[in-house]
């Protein structure tokens, strides 16, 4: 019986030495991690799982070494190398990350945002239903509260919470803005460090996902010697929608090039 459990004692540890075991399992970790942050939600788990991918990594490197010396355990080490190659790319991956950003709120008093994923966080817009009547796209129109970024040493992945009219370390912003309306629906703009931004809906302390217009798209609009305008139209037709006087001296100011941009 001694001798049984000896023998199963050194067949376990022999396994557990295996340089092609142990890089299968960290493959596999690695793997669950890349679909945590494909799904903000469980980022978090990701965050957990990449410094336990990172330590496996360094020990399958000491096992493929050694089990390189020997002639007889040569092709379970490049096996093992192979199996390692996947999990450096995932670290490659995530320094140059586009993926979602998980948003959260919580109700409090001030509401309580937080944010998190392996992507960059360069900032938060909130805006009004006013902002609705947007007629450019960088058209200010309900702005309620914006969050900034100004931290040059800020790098993903990001987990950063913080009340609203509070900008945490490395952000700037507003820190007494107006006061939220439960009541009302806002827009909120998140802004990856890189990629496009991410819109939502914020309600009382509930974020859903954002639904815009349906009367109203983006279009263009030729003008003269410029870049046509990016302008609000109707959906059906493509036609640009009436403009009110503020647009049309910003599309003046635009033609007689006094800006860069509509």
């Amino acid at each position: 019986m001694s001798l049984d459990l000896h023998h199963s004692g050194v067949k376990l540890g022999s396994k557990l030495l295996n340089s092609a075991l142990v890089a299968s399992v960290n493959l596999l970790l690695a793997i669950s991690a890349f679909l945590s942050f494909t799904f903000p939600r469980f980022s978090a788990w990701g965050f957990g799982l990449i410094p336990l991918t990172f330590l496996i990594l360094i020990i399958t490197g000491l096992l493929v070494l050694r089990d390189l010396w020997k002639a007889g355990t040569r092709l379970r080490a490049v096996f093992a190398v192979l199996l390692c190659l996947p999990v450096l790319m995932l670290y490659g991956i995530l320094t140059v990350w586009e993926g979602p950003l998980y948003v959260e709120a919580r109700a409090a008093t001030p509401l309580k945002f937080r944010i998190q994923g392996p992507a960059g966080f360069h900032g938060l817009e909130i805006y009004g239903p006013d902002h609705q009547q947007a007629e450019w796209t960088s058209d200010d129109i309900g702005l309620v509260w914006r969050l900034v970024w100004a931290d040059s040493q800020r790098f993903p992945p990001v987990k950063v919470e913080f009340p609203y009219g509070a900008p945490p370390v490395g952000f700037v912003g507003p820190t007494s803005p107006p006061p939220l309306d439960p009541n009302l629906t806002y827009t909120l703009r998140v802004q990856p460090s890189m990629g496009m931004p991410e819109y939502f809906s914020l309600h009382g302390a509930q974020i859903t996902k954002y639904t815009p217009d349906p009367k109203a798209c983006w279009g263009v609009l030729p003008v003269s010697n410029r870049t046509p305008a990016t302008v609000r139209v109707d959906c059906v037709t493509g036609k640009p929608l009436p403009m009110s006087q503020r647009a049309l001296d910003r599309l003046k100011g635009y033609q007689e090039r006094g800006i860069p941009s509509f």
